[in-house]
């Protein structure tokens, strides 16, 4: 019986960024979704139930960190972990983004994406 595949939702306004982890989680073996925005990010979430979500900061229409709030009071999406991929480094957010729930912060600067990929395994795995 074939393993069944994760599915990684990428929330990044970025087009460049979302291209990059689309390819790089679709050589890794995972099945991607892409969403710009917050909102789109929250929509794809709730329809695809993925079974990790890389979620940027600094979003249009909504935050990732008001992203995560719906997320964990939402009975369907509130066990799906959450990785922060962000450039924002301040202490108070990294803080705020845990205590709401995310499982993980990671600086997109300080990440290739095959390190991304790797550190997603790891949640993956628990």
């Amino acid at each position: 019986m074939a393993k069944e595949r994760r599915k990684i939702l990428v929330v990044d306004d970025e087009a460049a960024i979302r291209e990059i982890y689309n390819k790089e989680f679709s050589e890794a073996g995972f099945d991607v979704v892409l969403a710009s925005d917050g909102e789109e990010g929250l929509l794809k979430a709730g329809e695809e139930i993925p079974s990790l979500i890389l979620l940027d900061i600094m979003l249009p229409k909504m935050s990732g960190i008001d992203v995560l709030k719906v997320l964990k009071k939402n009975s369907l999406t509130k066990d799906i972990p959450v990785l922060l991929l962000t450039n924002l480094g301040e202490e108070t957010i990294i803080k705020e983004g845990f205590s709401l729930g995310a499982n993980g912060y990671l600086l997109k600067v300080s990440y290739t994406p095959a390190q991304v990929i790797e550190e997603c395994r790891k949640f993956l795995s628990k």
